[in-house]
């Protein structure tokens, strides 16, 4: 007869769990990576429906001119910003969304593009960082 009965079911094995307990620098982590993939997932969506909205309205991008594909890319960056800062993550695009237009007058006045700019594109909180 054998050592073991047909009728004892036997307690699993102590594993050895070898996968280390997260710190609080990998959540901060995963959480930057999972907003990050939100935002992109969320263009990769909106995008082919704008563009679409743009095509029927008659003004479809041609697939050939490079002026064309940096206005739509500018478009796009310009839809991450706004996602990011929802999000309070920097983009670039921030930097010139505060400093491209000139504070209304009034209430009912609307903002204007200033004639003349010159940005530093860092993050600014970066920038504060090394001069420490």
């Amino acid at each position: 007869m054998s050592g073991k009965s047909n009728n004892v079911i036997t307690f699993p094995k102590q594993h050895n769990n070898s996968a280390k307990e997260p710190n609080l620098e990998d959540i901060h982590h995963n959480m930057d990576m999972m907003r990050q993939y939100h935002i992109q997932e969320t263009i990769l969506n909106l995008a082919p429906i704008i563009f679409n909205h743009l095509d029927i309205a008659g003004f479809g991008l041609a697939d050939d001119v490079d002026e064309d594909i940096k206005d739509g890319a500018f478009l796009i960056e310009a839809i991450r910003s706004l996602l990011c800062k929802q999000y309070e993550i920097f983009h670039p695009f921030q930097v010139i969304a505060d400093n491209i237009f000139e504070e209304p007058t009034d209430e009912n006045s609307p903002y204007k593009i200033v004639d003349e700019i010159s940005l530093d594109l860092k993050d600014p909180e970066e920038a504060e960082e090394t001069e420490e």
